[in-house]
């Protein structure tokens, strides 16, 4: 691999040393045109740049860079236009109207309008994760003239804009997949046409893919580099190694390498930078309550009870995370009750997680209480936190097999087949409970990857979701510690800690206080960013 990525590095340098031949009549401190970031992806299971067909992150990355939305967040959460210039909800929460930005035009030349959003909605939103709360309520969606988009609520939902973000609901061109049989297998969710800062040109498969600037981006001047090439590398500490040596401009370290990365930039080559306001990432373990013993709940509580989440916290995460408290992520300040708290409700005790599985039915024989099997993607942090819990439960006398997988195989044992006993995640909760953390809990009768499969059906569970998102803004705290109650009750789903995340820049970039000015889930999309000339 190192070979591979020195020979991808190599044939860029010419294309990043443009930036240090640029004209010495430009500033140091102007924006100089020309270079190519080289940014380090996990590569495991890329298979459509379409993040309305997936949520996996090295997708989410790369969308940044060639797509676009009505929205996005700056480093504080506050909400920026994109597509949209502007929005307007009426009175009774029931109608969206957004005006859309004129003459911008697709990475392939054409016009975009609100058809294209229209289209969007009505043809690629079903199979969106995180779209799955809003759809069944949409009354209709309309676009009465070229740079107007419409959307009637049967009733409101308080989440509304931020299912219209760019992350979650990136624009699809219309003219490309209209007509398509099954836009869900088109050959463009694998050589997209886009509104962003750069267009897709190639992939490589297995060694990289690379995007150039669009010449119809909407934001001229920019993007001031010539290019964007996404190195695919499957090992963590690979990615660590190349940004030490300067062979890549960027990455996101593990949360078990932030330490050595921060210790390696004192040589002053890139910096690790922490993204302050962080969509809540966290490690959870889903039980299969369609079988015994998962549908006991002694049993659920006391495999709870014996995970030490600390442990969790120190040996997974390096200390850069924190246990969570309950179903609702702290990110979330104006929902979250800290008054539901794991910490207190199930805190660490081996003997009372025995005394637990002894009343369910399960008591000591021979050392050992019930053979299960955990099911985890055999990559961080999964597979450490995966150790973490079979360690823990291996010592009240539960025999743990491992099932470490491929992320496509896994996604296909859990959440399409059902075939599992216990299985490790991390799941995102992006920017409200609507998006993330409700799909953990909700009735799900499908097969849709990251939503809730557990088997756990529960109408009263199914309607408290449903008030704490509908409720007027001053009474959603109290409707979603309802919310975190029924969770920390029932436990389909165990939450164990929530991490903070950061990402490792080149210092030889400019531009980037702008280009790191966004939250939640949002990554960088290399319009902002510049090479100053040497």
């Amino acid at each position: 691999m190192r070979t591979s990525l020195q020979k991808l590095a190599a044939s860029m340098a010419a294309a990043v040393c443009f930036a240090a031949a640029a004209p010495a009549a430009m500033a140091q401190g102007q924006p100089q045109r020309g270079g190519t970031v080289i940014a380090a992806l996990d590569p495991g299971a890329i298979s459509s740049f379409n993040t309305h067909l997936t949520s996996l992150t090295s997708m989410l990355f790369m969308a940044d860079v060639w797509a676009d939305g009505l929205m996005t967040y700056d480093r504080h959460g506050k909400r920026l236009p994109r597509l949209a210039t502007e929005w307007t909800i009426s009175p009774d929460g029931k109608v969206y109207t957004f005006k859309l930005r004129q003459n911008v035009k697709w990475s392939d030349g054409q016009p975009f309008t609100s058809a294209d959003v229209l289209f969007t909605l009505n043809n690629f939103a079903k199979y969106n994760t995180y779209l799955g709360k809003l759809l069944p309520i949409v009354d209709k969606a309309e676009a009465p003239d070229p740079y107007t988009f419409v959307v009637t609520l049967k009733e409101p939902l308080t989440a509304t804009l931020d299912l219209f973000d760019k992350e979650v609901f990136p624009i699809m061109p219309k003219h490309v997949y209209e007509g398509s049989a099954d836009v869900a297998t088109h050959p463009a969710n694998r050589a997209p046409v886009g509104l962003g800062p750069f267009k897709f040109q190639s992939w490589d498969s297995g060694r990289s893919i690379t995007f150039v600037r669009n010449p119809f981006y909407w934001e001229a001047p920019k993007p001031y580099l010539d290019s964007v090439v996404f190195a695919l590398i499957p090992n963590p500490q690979q990615r660590l190694n190349a940004m030490m040596r300067g062979e890549i401009q960027w990455f996101r370290p593990e949360a078990a390498q932030v330490l050595a990365a921060r210790e390696g930039e004192k040589s002053g080559g890139y910096k690790v930078l922490r993204i302050e306001n962080n969509a809540p990432e966290r490690a959870v373990v889903d039980f299969n309550m369609r079988k015994a013993p998962f549908n006991n709940l002694k049993v659920r509580q006391a495999l709870f009870q014996a995970i030490d989440r600390k442990r969790v916290v120190a040996d997974v995460y390096q200390g850069l995370a924190e246990t969570a408290k309950n179903a609702i992520p702290n990110q979330f300040t104006n929902l979250y009750d800290p008054s539901v708290d794991y910490d207190k409700l199930y805190p660490y005790d081996p003997k009372k997680a025995g005394a637990l599985l002894d009343e369910a039915g399960y008591p000591m024989k021979d050392g050992k209480r019930m053979t299960i099997e955990l099911t985890y993607i055999t990559r961080p942090p999964y597979d450490a936190v995966a150790k973490v819990v079979q360690s823990n439960w291996n010592a009240v006398g539960v025999d743990v097999k491992m099932a470490g997988l491929d992320p496509q195989i896994w996604t296909d044992k859990v959440y399409k087949q059902n075939a599992f006993d216990t299985s490790v995640i991390s799941l995102t909760g992006r920017t409200n409970p609507v998006l993330g953390v409700d799909r953990s809990y909700i009735c799900n009768t499908g097969n849709l990857p990251f939503v809730n499969p557990t088997g756990y059906c529960n109408p009263e569970m199914d309607k408290a979701v449903n008030t704490a998102a509908t409720v007027p803004l001053d009474k959603q705290r109290a409707a979603y510690k309802v919310y975190a109650e029924i969770v920390a009750r029932d436990l389909n789903q165990i939450t164990l800690a929530s991490q903070q995340m950061h990402e490792a820049v080149s210092t030889r970039l400019q531009g980037l206080d702008a280009q790191f000015d966004f939250s939640f889930n949002t990554h960088p999309n290399w319009a902002e960013a510049w090479f100053a000339k040497k």
